[in-house]
């Protein structure tokens, strides 16, 4: 189990993205303008999205605390929304997506999730020099015979994580996301160093927390409203006594901070999506009840 803190994507570290600010259907607040109940604008100085909360709305510049009577804040705007770890946010554009960052600090590991593309490919590069390079292909035909291998559907695999970036201060990263017909969606990005807390256990489990309303009348008769469904793991980690200290302190910095959790090193594995999680811890206990090994119990959730 790797945990990958992130760290703030500002605009100083977004060097570059061809997604656009203001992407299409978005409409940048103009002091001149009269907006009525609902409308909605978005900031380029602050890359939020507002929604007008009343009638006559004219030269109230929604990004101002003073006039937060007048307009609710929605979110971040299409182009920040990867950024946004405490939404279930994502941003969509044309292919290819390409993002740069420079961090301006060392970073070793790099996540990205909520994917639907194709192909994802990172790249670091320093002083102009290609360090390193690493890419998936998303598209996926789970088979479990030949009828499968020959007409099965395609499937997205959405999670892509590569935990040895080499960590130089001075690296420039390059996240591009492709696809062959339609837009691009990037539900997240995760930049930061990672931490290594244990090897994850046998029995680890996925579940989730339904949202979904479903009621049924005298009858039986059921009424259904589909609604989010979040992502839960637990499992249980060993690691050694002389690792206790530092996991603390991560335990510390991550509480209610979301991060990236990755329960298996093996991008392989049939296991591997099932525990990688963005999110939350709600329950991290360390039993030392081992001479030289201690227990983590670990449940996540998704944000």
């Amino acid at each position: 189990m790797r945990a990958l803190p992130p760290i703030t994507i500002t605009p100083a570290i977004l060097t570059s993205t061809t997604c656009a600010e203001p992407s299409a259907g978005e409409a940048v607040w103009s002091a001149g303008t009269t907006y009525a109940v609902g409308d909605r604008v978005i900031n380029t100085t602050s890359h939020r999205v507002y929604e007008s909360l009343k009638a006559s709305n004219v030269g109230k510049d929604p990004a101002l605390v003073a006039n937060a009577t007048w307009w609710l804040d929605v979110g971040p705007t299409n182009r920040w929304a990867m950024f946004d770890l405490l939404r279930n946010t994502g941003t969509s554009a044309a292919s290819p997506l390409t993002v740069v960052l420079t961090p301006g600090k060392r970073v070793d590991a790099i996540g990205v999730v909520g994917i639907v593309a194709d192909t994802v490919a990172v790249t670091v590069t320093v002083s102009g020099a290609t360090v390193y390079t690493a890419s998936a292909n998303l598209l996926k035909r789970p088979t479990s015979g030949w009828y499968d291998y020959f007409y099965g559907a395609f499937r997205y695999r959405q999670e892509f994580a590569r935990f040895d970036l080499p960590p130089y201060t001075n690296a420039v990263i390059t996240i591009t996301l492709t696809r062959a017909n339609g837009s691009v969606t990037c539900g997240g990005v995760v930049l930061g160093s990672s931490v290594y807390l244990g090897a994850t256990q046998h029995q680890a489990e996925s579940d989730a927390l339904n949202f979904s309303k479903i009621d049924r009348d005298d009858f039986g008769t059921a009424t259904l409203v589909p609604r989010r469904s979040v992502p839960r793991t637990v499992q249980a980690l060993r690691c050694r006594k002389t690792d206790v200290d530092r996991i603390l302190q991560l335990r510390d910095d991550l509480n209610a901070v979301p991060a990236l959790w990755s329960g298996l090193d093996d991008q392989e594995s049939g296991y591997f999506s099932a525990l990688l999680i963005v999110g939350v811890y709600k329950r991290f206990t360390i039993s030392m009840d081992q001479p030289e090994d201690a227990l983590i119990s670990l449940e996540l959730e998704e944000v």
